[in-house]
């Protein structure tokens, strides 16, 4: 189970004082808006920073840090993830689960293992793709969809999809 999970990545400076904005990675753009603070993922480390301010523009959070107030603070952390902590995590409903939690789970279509689910990433059209490492040595980019993702099974740690040709 991770620590940390990821929310957003910083795009480009908005202004110059410092602000940035950021490519949410969270279902709920708006849970941006109660943040007191996140971290940066800098080489691997996560660094910790206070967020003194949020606004909206053309529905991208804009944010702005403690300690970063001008352009030249913030172009540096271009690209860079932003996590929260999972105290600081949105609450799951029922049948729920964070992303990150469910990397390493086996995947099963056809009632065989083909692979692991290595990552994950979301497309132009705002869609999550899961990125199963096969057992063949190829990868699968599969859409998490009711048509593929069939059922995620949190206690046995296995996600049962259902390929199309060409998959």
């Amino acid at each position: 189970m991770e620590d940390f999970l990821r929310i957003g990545v910083l795009t480009s400076p908005h202004g110059v004082k410092g602000e940035i904005s950021v490519y949410p990675t969270t279902e709920d753009v708006h849970r941006f808006d109660d943040l007191s603070k996140v971290y940066f993922d800098i080489k691997g480390n996560m660094t910790e920073y206070k967020v003194t301010g949020c606004k909206y523009k053309k529905n991208m959070p804009v944010l702005k840090f403690e300690g970063i107030d001008n352009i030249d603070d913030i172009v540096k952390f271009r690209g860079t993830d932003i996590y929260v902590d999972r105290e600081s995590a949105l609450p799951l409903e029922e049948g729920e689960y964070y992303l990150a939690d469910i990397i390493g789970f086996s995947v099963i279509a056809e009632d065989k293992e083909i692979g692991i689910m290595d990552d994950y990433f979301e497309n132009a059209a705002d869609q999550t793709i899961f990125v199963v490492k096969c057992n063949d040595g190829t990868v699968k980019y599969i859409p998490d969809m009711e048509e593929f993702v069939k059922k995620v099974d949190l206690d046995e740690q296995k996600i049962y999809v259902e390929l199309i040709k060409g998959m």
